[in-house]
């Protein structure tokens, strides 16, 4: 009877082979987590200036119309931010689903193929 060593290395090669598209999807999910995060910090940011704006507002208007009318420039600028920042949080998205399409599109066509060599 003759013993065998075993080939460590092989095992390890397949284990990584076998997580590899895991370990690509967690990148992918962790770049995409940080550009919304981005955008999100972002947008607090133009949150946060829009309402000191709006306070400074209260302090430096002549009178109430005076102040309603630059409330409402004001307000009509931030929106179109906000807008902005929505489109962007939708493009973001659909690259983000593009890309997680992509490597599943990838990991099933190389299992397909490693199937039919082993067949």
């Amino acid at each position: 009877m003759t013993n065998q060593t075993f080939d460590f290395s092989a095992f390890v090669d397949a284990s990584r082979k076998a997580f590899a598209p895991a370990a690509r999807f967690q990148e992918l999910t962790l770049k995409g987590f940080e550009r919304v995060a981005r955008q999100q910090l972002a947008f607090a940011g133009e949150m946060l200036e829009f309402s000191m704006q709006q306070m400074q507002l209260t302090t430096t208007a002549k009178d109430f119309n005076d102040l309603t009318a630059r409330q409402t420039e004001l307000a009509t600028q931030f929106a179109e931010k906000a807008t902005q920042r929505s489109q962007d949080l939708v493009k973001l998205t659909t690259e983000h689903q593009a890309e997680i399409s992509k490597l599943f599109d990838k990991t099933v066509a190389e299992t397909v193929q490693t199937a039919k060599k082993a067949a």
